[in-house]
């Protein structure tokens, strides 16, 4: 009979040593070290850095236009419209027919030429550099943070992080005050470029570029492939769609050739777009 116990008690332990991560997980010691973690290293700082960088931005742009362009396909199709705002991210950069006035990137990935671009760009271009710490090569190098004065701004992207899962943040929550949070990116900076736009507070926001159609950029650009299925980027969306209007509902959003995001704001198609796919027919 001891012998028995014996058996059966090193079974268990041995059993709970092959699923410690497992049980750690169940019983929330995971997870509170995980939000804590987020909190010293993302939030925490976000605050300092935030207060030092956005308000001054805040309702910069009431009675103007405003573009915020992806890098969809169907941004080979839009032609600058005089006058506006232009905010950009990443492989945009390389239109060279917009005047950009605002520029994000995230992610370094050895992107040296991109971020050569864009720091070559002019000192009339606000650059915003983010600090990311989600995958390896992502971050932004210091010196390029710092040598070239450019803003540095925090994001709490959807993809794991200190063991985080996708599947337990599923909600697409978006801070109001982006002068005390860290921007929610969802897996693209164009919701980082789309909030800020929120913030600075236009009477119109054209959304450009933004396909949400699958895998690809826009022929303009030469850009690779990121491997992203952008479908899968709808959601978050219209959860954006629905935090501008309870809080921003005075600002008139129109979607430019819309293809997964039919529907969701205002649409719009040029007729350059509507001639490729004989809409007009």
């Amino acid at each position: 009979m001891i012998d028995f116990v014996k058996k059966a008690e090193n079974g268990f332990w041995e059993l709970a040593e092959k699923n410690r991560k497992r049980l750690r997980h169940i019983l929330g010691t995971d997870i509170i070290i995980d939000r804590l973690a987020i909190i010293t290293d993302i939030y925490m700082p976000a605050m300092v850095q935030h207060q030092k960088v956005f308000p001054k931005y805040k309702g910069i742009n009431k009675g103007k236009t405003v573009i915020v362009t992806g890098t969809g396909p169907t941004f080979d199709y839009y032609n600058p419209i005089p006058g506006s705002i232009h905010m950009g991210l990443n492989d945009a950069i390389f239109r060279e027919d917009i005047r950009y006035d605002y520029f994000f990137a995230c992610d370094y990935c050895d992107q040296q030429k991109l971020f050569q671009k864009i720091i070559d760009y002019g000192d009339d271009l606000v650059k915003f550099f983010g600090i990311n710490y989600i995958r390896k090569g992502a971050l932004i190098p210091e010196y390029l943070r710092e040598q070239y004065g450019v803003e540095t701004f925090y994001v709490e992207s959807y993809e794991s992080m200190y063991g985080s899962r996708y599947e337990n943040t599923r909600k697409f929550v978006y801070p109001l005050d982006i002068s005390v949070s860290p921007f929610k990116s969802y897996g693209t900076t164009l919701y980082i470029v789309f909030q800020f736009a929120l913030w600075t507070h236009p009477d119109k926001i054209y959304l450009v570029g933004a396909d949400c159609s699958g895998i690809g950029h826009a022929n303009k650009l030469n850009a690779l492939d990121s491997g992203y299925d952008a479908k899968n980027f709808i959601r978050p969306w219209k959860k954006l769609r629905d935090f501008a209007m309870a809080n921003y509902p005075d600002i008139e959003i129109i979607s430019i050739n819309p293809v997964g995001l039919k529907g969701i704001f205002k649409d719009k198609y040029t007729e350059e777009y509507k001639n490729a796919l004989n809409l007009n027919r």
